[in-house]
């Protein structure tokens, strides 16, 4: 039987590591295909079930951070790291920005663990005092963002936030999120970072791999935690809402703010299963494939998934960073607008193959949004509005008055 599951093990690692590290493939999108063959695995131990799936997710968590801060091509959850990592890998310190999110994935699994105990508590704990207030946690948070900035800015910022709101509650509305998810994000954060560079002379330095001392970045690490558990328990919050949330926290520290953001991933699909447990709620894809296969999660498979979380964790954080390290060393020597031009080819074809011509359209209109707040010197953290303001509308139950004012 160990033979079996170590065989799952590794299966799942595999996946996790391809649909991280290509762009626009979403793990969920791997669950369908395993729950469809899910036959194949009748009168198997469940077990074997379990390892596939938690070491996919798991792994897919630490190396996705890969194409999003050395490409620009971003899921939902790293959206906000292609900023902070773009200006990383100009400053020559590529590798010390993915360390820094490995760092944030490692170090959550570890407080996961010790904390065990006190989850299975807190969490329904929680959940049943503030499920009910997203909305104005959510508004809590823009409001402390936009505190921050000064004079005008603010109605920048605000403006800009909307446009971005608004695009992404009309398009999330009336097109399938295959359609809208990725080419909207590689836009808004990818492709708007790359054509605004290529408008400078800007050349990729000697990419160094120094890494920060551990002890300097345990903030991020204990504040991704914490928003990942934030993300478990209040449904229709995802990591990118609660990276906003942590950066508001952090005060922009770029260093904390990468680590928290591995970390909010990780820690984030680790809550989903104990919230499976504990309050019966499927917070993920895989927390959902689970309860198709299961039906439900025991204490002892419980333990058995973090037992595999946690090997799957480190297993895949030493791979990130040995690819990581070669990926540098191919692009450092070459020429950065080819290296531009040949990204920009690469995330346009992907954005056709995963979401045809209405998806070019949709990076189109995305670009030009998240170049035009570049060029006005915004941070573009307030473009998550294109996630943040449908959840706002949504929890708030404006959304149908909204669509119905639309015309939708």
């Amino acid at each position: 039987m160990f033979l079996e599951i170590l065989l799952f093990f590794l299966l799942g690692l595999a996946l996790g590591v391809v649909t991280g590290l290509i762009p626009g493939l979403h793990p969920n999108t791997m669950l369908v295909v395993i729950l469809s063959f899910a036959w194949f695995l009748d009168g198997a131990p469940f077990y074997y079930s379990l390892a596939l799936v938690s070491a996919m997710a798991v792994s897919n968590t630490i190396v996705n951070f890969i194409p999003s801060i050395f490409v620009g091509a971003p899921e939902p959850s790293t959206s906000l790291s292609v900023v902070p990592g773009h200006r990383f890998l100009l400053e020559g310190r590529g590798y010390e920005a993915l360390f820094l999110t490995v760092v944030g994935g490692v170090s959550v699994m570890i407080l996961t663990a010790v904390a065990f105990p006190f989850l299975l508590w807190f969490i329904p704990f929680v959940y049943s005092m503030v499920h009910t207030y997203i909305h104005w946690l959510l508004l809590a948070v823009l409001a402390g963002l936009v505190i921050q900035e000064k004079g005008a800015r603010k109605v920048h910022a605000l403006l800009f936030f909307a446009v971005a709101g608004f695009a992404g509650f009309m398009l999330l509305s009336t097109l399938p999120s295959r359609q809208v998810l990725f080419p909207a994000l590689a836009g808004l954060f990818g492709l708007s970072f790359i054509i605004t560079s290529m408008a400078h002379s800007v050349s990729l330095p000697r990419q160094r791999t120094k890494l920060p001392e551990q002890h300097k970045v345990i903030k991020g690490g204990v504040m991704g935690w914490l928003a990942g558990m934030f993300v478990c328990i209040l449904p229709g919050i995802g990591s990118a809402q609660a990276g906003v949330m942590a950066n508001t926290l952090l005060r922009g520290n770029d260093r904390d703010f990468l680590v928290a953001l591995g970390g909010i991933n990780t820690a984030n699909i680790m809550f989903t299963f104990i919230a499976l447990h504990a309050i019966s709620k499927t917070r993920s894809g895989a927390s959902a494939a689970i309860s198709e296969i299961l039906g439900g999660l025991g204490i002892n498979e419980l333990y058995f998934i973090t037992m595999i979380a946690l090997l799957s964790c480190f297993v895949s954080a030493v791979f990130t960073l040995w690819i990581g390290k070669k990926y540098l060393g191919f692009i450092t020597g070459m020429d950065y607008r080819t290296l531009n031009v040949l990204v920009l080819i690469l995330m346009a074809s992907l954005i056709i193959f995963f979401s045809g011509v209405t998806g070019l359209i949709v990076a189109a209109l995305a670009t030009v949004i998240g170049a035009s707040c570049a060029v006005a010197g915004i941070k573009r953290m307030y473009l998550m509005g294109f996630l943040m303001l449908p959840a706002m509308l949504y929890f708030s139950g404006l959304s149908t008055g909204a669509l119905f004012m639309l015309g939708l």
